[in-house]
C-alpha cells in the first residue's frame, strides 16, 4: 500500500480509503490510484484486513440438501445479495446427517465467517440450538423456527398446505408427505392440510426422510389406497413414477399436488398442480436480514421474523 501511495503521489490514507471502498474519494482520484494499483499488481492482504477489522467479509450458508430445487434457489438468491454487499458466500449442505451438520457448523466458525444463514436439521433440538448460540456468530434461520431464539425468514407453509388441501374437493383419502417432523416446516404443513381438508376426508401423514417409493407402492396396492397425494417438490418425481408403475392414472385415480413449483412441473404429463413458494424472495430477505445484523449488531436488535405468503397454481394433476 505504501508503494501505491508513493507511485500515485498521494497519502497512504487515501489509498486505504480507495481499497476499502470509501465513497469520500473523488472519481478522478479513485481512477488514478486504481490505475497505479493495477500497474503494481497490488492486492490487499485478507489476513491483515481480518486482524484489523475483525471481519472476514464471508457469510456461511447451510442447507439440508443442495440438490433440492427450493434449497438451490434459496442459496442462489442469498449468494447474489451477499456478493452485492461485498460478502463472499461459503456454501455447504449436510444431507440430513446431524454429525455432518455439526462438523459443517464448526468449520464455518473456524473459518471466521461473519454470519450464518441456516436451515437446521431440527428446530426442537435444544443441544443443537445451544451449540449454535455458543458459536457467538450472528445467525438468521430460513425455513426454520426456534421459538424466537434466532430471527428467521420462512415461507408460510401452513397457508400453502391449506390451499393445497382445499383444492382436493371430492377426494377422501389424502396422503401428505410432509417435511421432517422435527422441523417447523413439517409441523406447519400437517396443520395446514388438516385445516384445509373437507371434514369427511381422511388424512395419512408420512414425513420425508423416512418415506420411500416402496412405502408408497404398498399404500397404493391397498384396498383403501390414497386418492390424493400432497408432497414437497423434491419427492414429486419418485411419487409420479411410483403411481405409473402401480398401474394408476393421475388425476383419474389419484390427484397429486407439489409443495413448491418449478418449470419441470408445467411440462410434466400431466402438468402438476403446485403451491408456489417464493424461495428467491426468502433467500434474499434472509441475506439482507443477516447483513443488517452485521452492520448494526451493536446498534439495534435483530430484525423480526417474517413469513412470505405462497399461492396455489392449479394444473391438470388435481
Amino acid at each position: 500500500m505504501k508503494d501505491v501511495a508513493r507511485q500515485a503521489q498521494v497519502a497512504l490514507g487515501t489509498v486505504s480509503r480507495i481499497v476499502n471502498g470509501n465513497a469520500t474519494v473523488t472519481p478522478e482520484l479513485r481512477k488514478h490510484v486504481e490505475t497505479v494499483i493495477d500497474q503494481l499488481g497490488y492486492r490487499p492482504n485478507p489476513t491483515a484486513r481480518t486482524l484489523r477489522t475483525n471481519r472476514t467479509n464471508a457469510i456461511g450458508i447451510i442447507v439440508t440438501d443442495l440438490r433440492q430445487p427450493i434449497a438451490a434457489r434459496l442459496v442462489a438468491a442469498a449468494s447474489e445479495v451477499a456478493r452485492g454487499r461485498g460478502f463472499a458466500p461459503i456454501v455447504g449442505d449436510f444431507l440430513g446427517d446431524t454429525r455432518s451438520e455439526e462438523t459443517l457448523l464448526r468449520f464455518m466458525a473456524e473459518r471466521g465467517v461473519d454470519g450464518l444463514l441456516l436451515t437446521i436439521s431440527s428446530d426442537e433440538d435444544s443441544a443443537l440450538l445451544a451449540m449454535i448460540e455458543g458459536l457467538d456468530i450472528p445467525v438468521v434461520l430460513w425455513e426454520r423456527d426456534a421459538a424466537g431464539r434466532f430471527p428467521s425468514v420462512r415461507s408460510d407453509h401452513r397457508m400453502g398446505a391449506r390451499l393445497a388441501a382445499a383444492s382436493l374437493a371430492g377426494r377422501r383419502r389424502v396422503l401428505l408427505v410432509a417435511g421432517h417432523d422435527q422441523t417447523w416446516v413439517g409441523r406447519e404443513q400437517v396443520a395446514g392440510v388438516r385445516e384445509g381438508l373437507a371434514p369427511q376426508a381422511m388424512l395419512t401423514v408420512e414425513h420425508t426422510g423416512r418415506f420411500s417409493p416402496d412405502r408408497l407402492a404398498g399404500l397404493l396396492s391397498a384396498p383403501d389406497r390414497p386418492d390424493a397425494v400432497i408432497a414437497n417438490i423434491h419427492d414429486i418425481p419418485a411419487i409420479m413414477a411410483t403411481i405409473a408403475r402401480s398401474g394408476l392414472s393421475c388425476p383419474a385415480d389419484i390427484s397429486v399436488i407439489s409443495i413448491g413449483d418449478d418449470p419441470f412441473l408445467e411440462i410434466a404429463n400431466p402438468a402438476i398442480s403446485a403451491v408456489r413458494l417464493r424461495p428467491d424472495l426468502v433467500g434474499a430477505m434472509a441475506a439482507r436480514a443477516l447483513i443488517a445484523r452485521l452492520d448494526h449488531k451493536k446498534a439495534r436488535p435483530a430484525p423480526p421474523s417474517e413469513l412470505v405468503p405462497p399461492e396455489f397454481i392449479p394444473r391438470a394433476s388435481s
